[in-house]
């Protein structure tokens, strides 16, 4: 096994289509550094020495139905800065969605702005390509999140996304499959594949079973796996707030190439460098890249 993974390196510098045996290697294999190594290669390739992060304001349902001042909401608390804000609750009447979207865009002014779960969105009484219609016409842009696993028909939501002329900011999974890693992954690539349209895979759950918790090494795994066989796709990214620095830190030696959801909040009541911003880019220098930050629009802004 170890043999067979040394072998894939210039096959994966080439950028030569994996066969089933090399693809079933790396799913199996425990040898995580080489994995890393190998996952390496491909997000170089794709971003040279630079890693980008977006600091996130969420904005809640409750909180769009209280006062807010109208503009940038980053400028309610000291030094807040923010390259996104998002709604990630979907409410459950499309009237209700449209008005959420109609506040969160008073509220975030210039900044961009993603809203709502594809998945979530699909559930509505009405059809999605009526659901996304109506929201784009209220004036959103970008859907915050299609859960893969969870998407009944993943390319037809996707392609009534596209058709509305909508972007998705991230495709998530929702639960960690039971199912083989290497076979979701290609997944991801061929309907990227087809379709061209995610510009942002988030490979590690976003729900977690407190009775089941993961661990570092398979998280690690997964994203080196996601970055190796979905190479079609320009950016995986790992969540900040979800995960935590450290683990954040480490996803960067094994493929990843964006850090999202970094707190919008530059509080530095404990000095500068304990702030989420100095702290973002601490963290990614120690991991031997060169920060960035981006809006939601993956514009850089540095």
């Amino acid at each position: 096994m170890a043999v067979l993974l040394d072998e894939l390196t210039n096959k994966v510098e080439a950028g030569e289509r994996l066969s089933d045996e090399e693809i079933a290697a790396l799913g199996s294999t425990r040898d995580i550094i080489k994995l890393g190594m190998l996952a390496t290669i491909v997000r170089r390739k794709l971003h040279g020495t630079d890693v980008t992060y977006v600091r996130v304001t969420d904005l809640t349902l409750k909180s769009l139905r209280e006062p807010f001042p109208v503009g940038d909401a980053g400028k309610m608390a000291p030094g807040a800065i923010s390259g996104e804000y998002r709604v990630l609750e979907t409410p459950a009447t499309l009237d209700a969605c449209v008005e959420a979207v109609e506040r969160a865009l008073e509220v975030a002014g210039e900044t961009p702005l993603s809203a709502f779960s594809l998945f979530q969105l699909s559930q509505l009484p009405e059809s999605l390509p009526v659901v996304l219609a109506a929201l784009k016409k209220a004036g959103l842009g970008q859907i915050a999140q299609a859960p893969f696993d969870r998407l009944v028909n993943p390319e037809q939501s996707l392609q009534a996304l596209m058709d509305e002329g909508l972007t998705l900011s991230r495709l998530t999974i929702d639960e960690t499959p039971n199912r083989e890693w290497t076979d979701v992954c290609r997944e991801v690539a061929l309907l990227q594949t087809k379709l061209g349209c995610i510009r942002a895979f988030a490979p590690l759950a976003r729900t977690i079973d407190p009775a089941v918790p993961t661990t570092g090494y398979e998280d690690v795994k997964r994203v080196a796996t996601a970055r190796l066989l979905a190479e079609n796709v320009d950016t995986i990214q790992v969540d900040w707030a979800l995960y935590g620095p450290k683990l954040a830190q480490v996803a960067l030696t094994f493929g990843a190439d964006d850090i999202d959801a970094v707190p919008a909040a530059d509080d530095q009541s404990q000095g500068r460098r304990r702030s989420p911003a100095e702290e973002i880019r601490r963290s990614i220098r120690a991991a031997g890249f060169q920060p960035v930050e981006r809006d939601g629009r993956f514009q850089r802004l540095d």
